[in-house]
């Protein structure tokens, strides 16, 4: 009965961790240098690429020694350039471009500082969405440029009255724009203590779930929400594994390392795989304690901008060297979040399964819903025939082992000692 119970328990991972998060990562290069997700050609993914830079900088590993074919990360991105047609396509290359050593300045032939700056308005904000503002504040803090002070007034100005931030001004509020939020104020210069900040935990407090988790559109919490949230925390100076983030036991951290699968690829949801290249990546940065930009944090302890006060690192995180430079095989795949107030086809993957990310800044290929869930409903088919399998085995063996042994039922035992025999 012990071991029927056990089959029909959702089945646990193993033990993993960074090391071997890292190791999935560069499992994933391919060819021309760059990243891609598994199971979508042999062609590097210029937004999945960017955010593998980061995550690998997150982790201290030297992005230029990261080679296939004696190409690197960066060496594929500063091909893209024909791609880029987006301030938010500027921020996150330039993002990327920092965080791998790069000069923003001059990549791939373009000027992403300039680039980013040309979409900075009279009133101080870089384009007019709440996601492209944010991220030009942080790509500013990564290029060592002065972050306008109208830029930072203007995200604390399209903050929502239950403390979160949605997609767009006056958009429904949602964990990740709120993360993404905080992160930019923190590197805008301000302090944690501001109302802002304070109004923007508050919200993630409320929409925290039991598990421990976050959600961006359904009820189950994902592990790119989490990640992102994890980042805000730390960039605030809080622990995401303490007493006050905790839910019934459970805690941010916990709940992302519980997505961790014994490949060192983290799930999407519990039971749900969805663009692993793209999870792990900001589950990386999040359980390294690096927030954005991860090149101003990386390799060093982060302090409070203006306030000088240091910051704890997230625990159970590594710094580790350069890993051994893979020459592997293709795979790609996209990203999680599926918000957004535009969506656009990217131009390496099929129009019907690509959505453009306003919180992420990514053009993500998101699989088909009913394919998901197809998949999901197999697996718990799968599980419920494996179970009443092994009950019938272990029932039948039962049987036949107590005939063997000649072993009376318990009533004939009663009935013995009643007649005194």
């Amino acid at each position: 009965m012990l071991s029927s119970l056990a089959w029909l328990l959702p089945p646990q991972a193993a033990h993993a961790g960074m090391e071997e998060a890292l190791a999935f990562i560069r499992s994933r290069q391919v060819a021309d240098g760059g990243f891609c997700e598994p199971g979508r050609g042999d062609a590097g993914q210029d937004s999945v690429t960017a955010w593998c830079i980061m995550a690998l900088r997150a982790a201290d590993v030297e992005v230029g020694r990261v080679r296939s074919n004696g190409r690197s990360p960066l060496d594929f991105l500063a091909t893209q350039s024909a791609n880029w047609r987006s301030v938010t396509d500027y921020e996150r290359t330039l993002l990327a471009v920092v965080a791998g050593g790069g000069n923003p300045y001059s990549f791939g032939g373009v000027d992403l500082v300039a680039k980013v700056r040309a979409y900075q308005g009279p009133a101080g904000n870089i384009g007019d969405a709440v996601n492209s503002n944010a991220f030009g504040i942080l790509a500013y803090k990564a290029a060592g440029v002065a972050v306008p002070p109208g830029a930072v007034q203007w995200q604390k100005s399209v903050q929502n009255p239950d403390g979160g931030w949605g997609n767009s001004p006056g958009a429904a509020s949602n964990p990740d724009m709120t993360a993404a939020s905080v992160m930019a104020l923190r590197a805008g210069g301000v302090p944690c203590g501001d109302p802002a900040i304070e109004a923007a935990l508050a919200y993630l407090h409320a929409i925290q779930n039991p598990d421990g988790g976050f959600s961006f559109q359904s009820p189950s919490s994902d592990a790119a929400a989490t990640a992102w949230c994890v980042q805000a925390l730390t960039s605030v100076g809080q622990d995401p594994a303490g007493a006050a983030w905790s839910k019934n036991g459970n805690t941010p951290l916990g709940f992302l390392r519980s997505m961790q699968a014994p490949d060192g690829r983290f799930f999407w949801m519990q039971g749900r795989e969805m663009n692993p290249l793209w999870v792990t990546s900001y589950a990386t940065c999040a359980l390294m304690g690096k927030p954005f930009p991860v090149a101003v944090h990386a390799g060093s302890a982060l302090g409070d901008a203006g306030n000088g006060q240091a910051v704890p690192a997230v625990p159970g995180g590594v710094s580790g060297g350069a890993v051994a430079s893979p020459t592997l095989a293709p795979m790609e795949s996209a990203s999680p979040q599926a918000e957004a107030t535009q969506q656009e086809a990217s131009t390496d993957q099929p129009e019907e399964e690509v959505r453009d990310t306003e919180v992420a800044l990514l053009q993500e290929g998101v699989p088909d819903e009913e394919t998901a869930e197809a998949s999901d409903g197999i697996h718990w088919l799968l599980w419920m025939c494996m179970s009443m399998a092994t009950a019938t085995i272990l029932s039948l063996t039962g049987y036949f082992f107590l005939k063997k042994k000649g072993v009376r039922p318990p009533h004939a035992e009663v009935g013995d000692v009643k007649s005194g025999r």
